[in-house]
Order: structure tokens, then C-alpha cells, then sequence
């Protein structure tokens, strides 16, 4: 298990964050995630596969919000 915080901007309000959290809160890896629009960051802890991240920041984008770094 893994922990990681992704910069994410874009996110203006609770709305935001729960899109944020129900694209990533599915993929298979995924075991937590917690989104804050406010601080713009993304809590995540999954099984620290790579592909795993790639597809978490995959499905962020696709939600139209921008994973920095």
C-alpha cells in the first residue's frame, strides 16, 4: 500500500472534488482517495503500481482538471 498527495488545480467546489473522487474511487488499485478543492490536492492510497498512478492521473484529467508534477 502506498500514500500519495497529487497537486490538482482546477477544482472549485465540493462538486468538483466528488467528480474527482468517484472517477478514481473505482479503478481497480484504488483503495482510498480524498479530494480538496480548497488546497488543491488529492489524497490517494492504492497499491503502488505505477500503472495504477497513471491511470488515477488518467482519469483526473479526464474529468477536465489539471495533476501537476
Amino acid at each position: 500500500m502506498t500514500v500519495a498527495t497529487l497537486k490538482v488545480t482546477g477544482m472549485h467546489c465540493p462538486k468538483c472534488t466528488a467528480r474527482v473522487e468517484k472517477a478514481v474511487g473505482v479503478l481497480e488499485g484504488v483503495m482510498g482517495v480524498s479530494a480538496d478543492f480548497e488546497a488543491d490536492k488529492v489524497d490517494l492510497t492504492y497499491d503502488g503500481q505505477p500503472s495504477t498512478l497513471d491511470a488515477v492521473k488518467a482519469a483526473i484529467t479526464a474529468e477536465e482538471f489539471v495533476v501537476e508534477g
